[in-house]
């Protein structure tokens, strides 16, 4: 198996990735959200959430939709740009990143977090913060041998109109030389 590629999401992805929104989340959330909502979770309906985002740029600039794909197939998506809430003007967050779960294991999420890390760092943030489940300890775990570490912060977000707590994780991220670029 070829290592993970990482490009730009193009409307064309917008089939696979609602594919692995869904797998993804019936596979992580077992327990940690209503089972009746991740049963009712539609791939298709997903596929057009995509098909309409990736059909438009982003409204900010700095932000990327990335796929990574193994031998030429979308097997994850991740989201990444400017932070909202109360951070400052130089702190990027990963919004979302999946991986199909036939590929766990592959290196394709590893290969999509750094190019989410190599992005904001190419549009000027010093830090990146992410949001997620208290008790995915798989995410948590994943994120954590990437060197990001829970600060403390804790919320009640609505993802997809289920509401769930969260907590942030955050990483100082590497100066622009570190991916060759200044």
């Amino acid at each position: 198996m070829a290592a993970p590629a990482v490009r730009r999401a193009e409307p064309d992805d917008a089939d696979a990735l609602g594919v692995i929104h869904v797998a993804a989340w019936r596979a992580a959330y077992p327990g940690l959200m209503p089972q009746a909502y991740l049963d009712g979770l539609d791939a298709g309906n997903r596929a057009d959430h995509w098909r309409e985002t990736l059909a438009v740029p982003p409204r900010d600039p700095r932000t990327a939709r990335l796929v990574a794909e193994l031998d030429g197939e979308v097997v994850g998506f991740a989201v990444v740009g400017p932070a909202g809430g109360d951070e400052t003007d130089d702190v990027g967050e990963v919004y979302t990143l999946n991986v199909d779960p036939g590929a766990w294991g592959s290196g394709s999420g590893r290969a999509l977090l750094a190019a989410c890390e190599e992005h904001l760092v190419a549009q000027g943030f010093a830090e990146a913060v992410v949001w997620l489940h208290p008790d995915n300890a798989r995410s948590r775990d994943f994120y954590e041998q990437q060197d990001w570490l829970p600060d403390g912060a804790t919320r009640r977000d609505e993802v997809f109109d289920v509401e769930i707590d969260e907590v942030r994780y955050r990483r100082a991220l590497p100066p622009p030389e570190a991916y060759g670029t200044s």
